[in-house]
């Protein structure tokens, strides 16, 4: 996908660097570099970069397994949040799952992230379950959401 600024593509292995320096500042859990090198080789798996002049701006990940997506991880470089990256990566990464014939997509969101749960229920995406104490550096819970896609 084409935007007037930004190319929305498959992430490779040369993008790690700029990866892993978006996921430090975005996450208080940050995902190890081999995690991703894993990620990469996983046939369920589909990770997209937001490239900006040959930078990585963002990127999102999502594994799709019979009728069921799960994004597992959305982030977005401090300096260009808000402009709609975070939003395309997840369409594309929508696509992806219809073409894969997903019934549904899956994603677990802090409830204290404000700017992801407006984004994610924006994009159609309603709470359905909650992880209780999912994230281990404080306990917080997980609220799940799920896009129900409808079959075309």
């Amino acid at each position: 996908m084409l935007n007037s600024s930004y190319l929305i593509r498959k992430m490779t292995k040369q993008d790690l660097d700029e990866v892993m320096i978006i996921e430090i500042e975005s996450f208080t859990m940050p995902w190890s570099r081999e995690s991703y090198e894993a990620e990469l080789e996983n046939q369920y798996a589909s990770y997209l970069v937001c490239d900006y002049a040959g930078e990585v701006a963002a990127y999102a990940g999502m594994w799709s397994v019979y009728e069921e997506a799960h994004i597992t991880n959305v982030a977005v470089g401090k300096e260009f949040r808000c402009q709609g990256m975070g939003r395309n990566l997840m369409l594309e990464e929508e696509k992806l799952a219809r073409a894969k014939k997903a019934e549904r997509i899956l994603l677990e969101v802090r409830p204290s992230n404000s700017a992801a749960l407006a984004m994610y229920q924006g994009l159609g995406f309603i709470p359905t379950s909650i992880r209780k104490q999912y994230y281990s550096n404080n306990q917080e819970d997980a609220l799940i959401m799920t896009k129900y896609l409808d079959k075309v």
